[in-house]
């Protein structure tokens, strides 16, 4: 780190640079004694902070800041103060100092480790993305009758704030007419006599016509009251007509429209942010209402494919079998008794693969299903699911009226499906409970079982769960929910719920 300390009293000057010696070995500190000769020096570079003390022997600490804010200068700069500087030292903050110090204070021996904290915290602001490019120019709107403070405020803008363009509005009238022209301005200076109105009910004026605008009050004598109303009203600055006053609007100024600018590009950014967070959401919606359409094409071309299985097994192959069993009959009538036992083992073996082949049938698309509807289909699915397990099962099933979609229908079965034979393998339950109901538009689902129960979590986390991972999907890809309820000894419970058609 390598400091600037502009200071005319060696005796400070000797003690501060002991106290980096001692508390910052690793910086250097570089010392300079008047306010000209510092401002030569910050025009070379490579200073990363700036000591400055706010009495100069030729210019003064505010008038430097001053100079450097209007150059550009980054760097920070602490303020040191002595007794009795307390407004000076307010100012600077205003102006854009990052810290103020007194010099006859304890907390002058902690100058150094300010410092370093500045500069910590300056380096950090440059480790983070640049902040927006702050405008050149900016338009001020002086209202007051007084041409003498005109012409003062004009000249010391043209030669101390180049970056100020000064717009003029002698009483309420012109300003009026400057707003009704549609005339523009980034803040308000409102004079100490601005025409045949108040300060503050100019103020009101502004604000009525363009709330955003920032105003700045310059007053010719010290009112509290006025003061303290002003600010009430919004103002963002009251500053006393003195002699030093119009370097302390410039200032004041100079902060104020940083903030603003600051301010309009922060809304700026939120508003991209905002419109790129839409299109986000909506390429995310996209993409999923895609990936369920894709889904639920897929979900049709399996159904579709089992369906044609079932149908070939049950149009071709059974039809096979079942001729097969006719020739085996006809042939054992005529055959002699030693190839008649043969025979009949053979027709027992057709016969049972052609009982096999049916139950395949049935297994890859119950044409119940496609002919009756959901609730026939769950009896049928229900009765031959007890004959092939050891679960006794009872079934509930209201469903509206109107006959569901085949897609619900096809959802709600294979739920009812895998939830039976998860609760068979797995939970070592005698019986299960389906019941199949509707409410406030909703079909709604439930397989319970009084069985050993499992670990919800651990089991989606685990390779075992493909299952119930699956009775999520599917129910998802038509608008349903399914929801899982265990509890290693407590049984299971599986909720699925469906929105049904308006």
């Amino acid at each position: 780190m390598h400091a600037l300390y502009a200071e005319d009293d060696p005796n400070v000057s000797t003690i501060v640079r002991t106290y980096f010696e001692h508390f910052a070995p690793g910086s250097t500190l570089e010392i300079v004694p008047t306010g000209r000769a510092c401002l030569d020096r910050m025009a070379q570079g490579g200073v990363d902070v700036l000591i400055l003390d706010l009495v100069l022997p030729d210019i003064d600490g505010l008038h430097v800041l001053g100079e450097l804010a209007m150059r550009g200068d980054p760097t920070p700069v602490v303020m040191a103060s002595g007794h009795g500087q307390n407004e000076l030292a307010v100012k600077a903050l205003r102006a854009g100092a990052v810290d103020c110090v007194d010099k006859t204070s304890p907390q002058f021996l902690r100058l150094v480790e300010i410092v370093k904290r500045v500069h910590e915290r300056h380096q950090e602001s440059l480790r983070a993305p640049l902040p927006p490019p702050v405008r050149t120019r900016h338009r001020v709107l002086l209202v007051e009758g007084s041409v003498a403070v005109r012409r003062a405020v004009a000249d010391f803008f043209a030669r101390h704030a180049p970056q100020l363009d000064l717009l003029t509005a002698a009483n309420p009238a012109e300003l009026e007419v400057f707003f009704k022209q549609g005339a523009e301005a980034d803040a308000v200076l409102i004079g100490p006599t601005p025409g045949t109105a108040s300060q503050l009910e100019v103020l009101r004026n502004v604000h009525s016509q363009a709330a955003h605008l920032p105003v700045v009050i310059l007053s010719s004598r010290s009112d509290g009251e006025t003061a303290i109303a002003a600010f009430k009203l919004g103002a963002q600055d009251y500053i006393l007509q003195k002699p030093d006053y119009l370097a302390e609007v410039v200032f004041s100024l100079g902060h104020i429209m940083r903030r603003a600018d600051m301010k309009m590009h922060n809304a700026h950014l939120t508003r991209e942010l905002e419109k790129l967070n839409r299109s986000l959401e909506a390429q995310v919606a996209t993409r999923t209402a895609e990936l369920q359409a894709l889904s639920m094409r897929l979900l049709r071309v399996q159904e579709d494919e089992r369906r044609a299985i079932a149908r070939e097994l049950h149009d071709q192959i059974g039809q096979m079998l079942t001729g097969l069993k006719f020739q085996l009959e006809a042939a054992a009538q005529l055959a002699p008794a030693p190839v008649k036992e043969k025979l009949a083992e053979s027709l027992a073996l057709a016969t049972d693969l052609l009982a096999n082949v049916r139950a395949l049938t049935q297994q890859f698309r119950p044409r119940i299903l496609d002919d009756l509807g959901l609730a026939p289909a769950l009896e049928w699915h229900v009765n031959r699911f007890q004959h092939q397990s050891s679960l006794q099962v009872s079934l509930e099933v209201t469903l509206p009226a109107q006959r569901l979609p085949a897609e619900l229908e096809t959802v709600v079965f294979r739920t009812v499906q895998e939830a039976l034979t998860n609760a068979a393998r797995h939970s070592g339950a005698a019986a299960a409970a389906v019941a199949v109901t509707h409410a406030a538009g909703k079909l709604i689902v439930e397989i319970t079982d009084r069985g050993r129960g499992f670990e919800v979590e651990a089991r989606l986390a685990s390779r075992e769960s493909i299952g119930l991972i699956g009775l999520r999907e599917r129910a998802a890809l038509v608008g349903g929910t399914v929801e899982i309820f265990s509890k290693s000894g407590h049984g299971s419970r599986i909720l699925a719920e469906f929105p049904l058609p308006v």
